[in-house]
């Protein structure tokens, strides 16, 4: 396979299939509104309307969702803050060198750091995924840059960076994972369920993402995942005629520019925000807030402290730390907040799809047809592939656990499946179908100049390779 010469029946296949992606496919908010008129119509058949529209609105605006959605909006934004503070970005740098020292090996090294950042935290992983990319690809315009790195593939490489959506959800910032750690949210879902007394208070991460057959799986992905582009690297070259890309002015490169205040203070209030005494010190004191409660935690080698309350608790810290004071750390703020407005609005319908779901017996039925359809042996492998279909059109895995949680939990209840297998089956297949559904890539899109046609091709092959190994690694559980 090789970009010189003509397209290949298979690269022109999955060039037209990435534009038709682009053209036909609604944008992720019509497809929630459209999702909750499927829900409605569906939940009619049984339920009277009066109940439907109860149901609704009782998810919609019920509180605890909405915090969870509020959870994962901070989760995002203080990521991605993270990796714009100036500490990260030298490192980012310096990795830019590392990853350009060998070019036929920099798609593979871009992968590798993507993807390690991205089980950290899905945000972090995301925009420092990008920044590396942006970076690599200013170093092969350069013109001492050597003719193998030159001849990189630009797709190639983002597709590479963003890889870190492909494990994120196995990982410390998993949606599904977190919010079964806290205490009484798994009986929270299936409130009207008879056996919801029967569930366990918390699934600790030491249950999922830190269970041997979890771990076994994102490791296998990771390493495939690096040796394909290794391979890929190796044989695959940039063709002028696949896209130009084009560079951002040097002042909007986040990789190459210190963070900065559009506004300039005086006086006191300049000292406040340019004081490092003020970020750093709360930036401690909220550390001292994490470790503590880490501490104090009773199942503390269980690792059953590690919610989402506390993972922004630790990133807020680390973001506070490492800008060292108030105007850089809001700079990068005003920059990473609009990252999560996919959230803040989109999260309420999907609450409100949850809602229907399980509050009129919608639930139950279709939870019935999926057993039904499957048997325990089984369940895993088909919890898989339903979240992956389900992912590209609620591509947002908070989003997807609150209108496929329930199901999940009512068909290991009726096959005997543990609900740990089944929650990560689940978070498996919505993270395996991110490098189909690019809406997570338009941050990376944006900062490296790319169009989702260019990393299509790669991350749709990234994902049937990926697809492979987590349905292999599901057998072994």
């Amino acid at each position: 396979m090789t970009d010189h010469g003509p397209f290949s029946p298979i690269e022109r296949a999955l060039n037209a299939y990435a534009l038709a992606f682009q053209r036909w496919l609604p944008s992720p908010f019509a497809i929630a509104v459209v999702l909750t008129f499927v829900a409605a119509g569906l939940a009619l058949l049984s339920a009277t309307p009066s109940d439907v529209v109860e149901a609704w609105t009782t998810g919609l605006w019920n509180p605890g969702l909405l915090r969870f959605g509020f959870q994962a909006m901070l989760m995002l934004v203080l990521g991605h803050v993270l990796a714009l503070a100036p500490p990260v970005l030298r490192g980012l740098n310096k990795a830019v060198r590392w990853v350009t020292l060998t070019p036929r090996f920099a798609p593979a090294k871009v992968a590798l750091l993507s993807m390690v950042l991205g089980w950290l935290n899905w945000g972090l992983g995301l925009v420092a995924g990008a920044i590396l990319v942006r970076g690599v690809l200013d170093d092969m315009k350069k013109p001492h840059a050597s003719a193998g790195l030159r001849s990189l593939s630009k797709g190639m490489l983002g597709a590479a960076g963003y890889t870190g959506l492909l494990v994120w959800h196995g990982g410390l910032s998993g949606s599904a994972p977190l919010k079964v750690a806290e205490p009484g949210h798994l009986a929270s879902l299936v409130p009207q369920a008879p056996w919801a007394p029967t569930l366990p208070e918390t699934l600790p991460l030491t249950a999922t993402v830190f269970a041997p057959w979890s771990l076994m799986v994102t490791a296998a992905v990771m390493a495939v995942v690096v040796g394909l582009f290794a391979w890929l690297g190796s044989r695959v070259h940039g063709r002028p005629e696949a896209g130009v890309l084009t560079s951002p002015p040097e002042d909007e490169n986040p990789a190459r520019r210190p963070i900065e205040s559009s506004q300039t203070l005086g006086g006191a209030a300049e000292a406040m925000d340019t004081s490092p005494w003020v970020a750093c010190g709360l930036g401690v004191v909220t550390l001292g807030g994490a470790l503590w409660w880490a501490n104090q935690s009773p199942g503390g080698m269980a690792l059953s402290f590690v919610t989402p309350d506390w993972i922004n608790m630790l990133l807020l810290a680390l973001a506070l730390l490492a800008h060292g004071q108030v105007r850089g750390f809001l700079a990068a703020l005003d920059k990473a907040i609009g990252g999560a407005s996919g959230i803040l609005i989109q999260f309420p319908l999907y609450f409100g799809i949850m809602g229907i779901v399980t509050g009129t017996g919608l639930g139950q039925t279709l939870a019935g047809a999926l057993v039904d359809a499957t048997s325990a042996v089984w369940l895993p492998e088909t919890l898989f592939v339903s979240a992956g279909v389900l992912n590209v059109f609620v591509p947002s895995g908070g989003g997807q656990w609150a209108v496929q949680g329930p199901l999940v939990l009512e068909a290991c209840h009726a096959l005997g499946v543990s609900w740990e297998q089944g929650i990560m089956a689940m978070a498996f297949g919505d993270e395996l179908t991110n490098m189909l559904q690019p809406f997570w890539a338009l941050p990376l899109l944006g900062i490296t100049g790319l169009s989702a046609r260019d990393i299509l091709p790669y991350t749709l092959l990234v994902m049937v390779t990926a697809a492979m190994v987590m349905l292999v690694g599901m057998s072994f559980w």
